[in-house]
């Protein structure tokens, strides 16, 4: 019994290091996505506001001469750009990303320095000659441990992304739809009938697009073509209720 609680501790202690870098790394991934998604949506936003000062009417003046005007043609016009609420969408989701990374961070950090407490609690007790309350100290360590709730890493490590996807359908079923233009880089299909496309989105975003039925056929035979997508957001990409291509 002994052996196997140090063990535990030693394989915590041991592991830490390893899932904080790994979670670290990912929070770059995620930090440069949401930087290239701001910075198109920018880029977007100074296109329309050049596109709707340079509007005229037919005697060539200003076709929105104030600056009242001019904004609320730009809120328009963006509104209706689904490539544009499309970035919008994806950059909230990244910053979500971005904190639950954080948590699953400060998880693994406090995770560790409970360990490390520990092992010097049972090691003091230990020098003291005082065997037995080293293992009960050990044993309600473990306990502790193992009544913690399961943190979101492991929940995501264990869960099958292509079900979470269901599953994240299912809720937002009746959620709105939004319409953008993607590039099919590659497409794969699962056992149970749903498309994985790694795709190009707005802004050079790279997501992923999942479909299923005649959604799911026209990705696949799409791979290096454009397609004219009508989806919903999930928490790790987008599913496509309508897929047709681009001339």
């Amino acid at each position: 019994m002994f052996k196997e609680l140090v063990t535990k501790i030693s394989q915590n202690l041991v592991t830490a290091p390893e899932r904080a870098a790994r979670l670290i790394l990912e929070r770059g991934e995620v930090s440069d996505q949401l930087h290239r998604a701001l910075d198109a949506i920018k880029e977007r936003e100074a296109q329309v506001a050049g596109e709707v000062a340079a509007a005229r009417n037919g005697d060539g003046r200003p076709l929105y001469p104030n600056e009242q005007a001019r904004q609320a043609e730009i809120h328009r016009r963006l509104q209706a750009d689904g490539d544009y609420q499309a970035l919008r969408q994806e950059a909230d989701r990244l910053r979500q990303a971005l904190r639950e990374i954080d948590a699953q961070i400060e998880h693994v950090s406090r995770g560790h320095r409970s360990d490390v407490a520990a092992a010097n609690l049972v090691a003091s007790l230990l020098g003291a000659g005082l065997r037995e309350e080293a293992l009960a100290a050990l044993q309600a360590y473990v306990q502790g441990l193992a009544g913690q709730e399961k943190p979101a890493e492991a929940q995501a490590e264990t869960q099958p992304q292509e079900q979470a996807q269901a599953d994240a359908q299912v809720r937002d079923a009746d959620s709105a739809l939004v319409e953008g233009t993607f590039e099919v880089l590659e497409a794969r299909v699962n056992d149970r009938g749903v498309v994985r496309a790694w795709c190009e989105g707005p802004g050079g975003l790279k997501v992923a697009l999942y479909a299923k039925n005649g959604a799911a056929k026209a990705l696949e035979t799409a791979v290096g073509k454009r397609v004219r997508a009508r989806y919903r957001c999930l928490d790790h990409g987008f599913f496509a209720v309508e897929v047709r291509p681009v001339a």
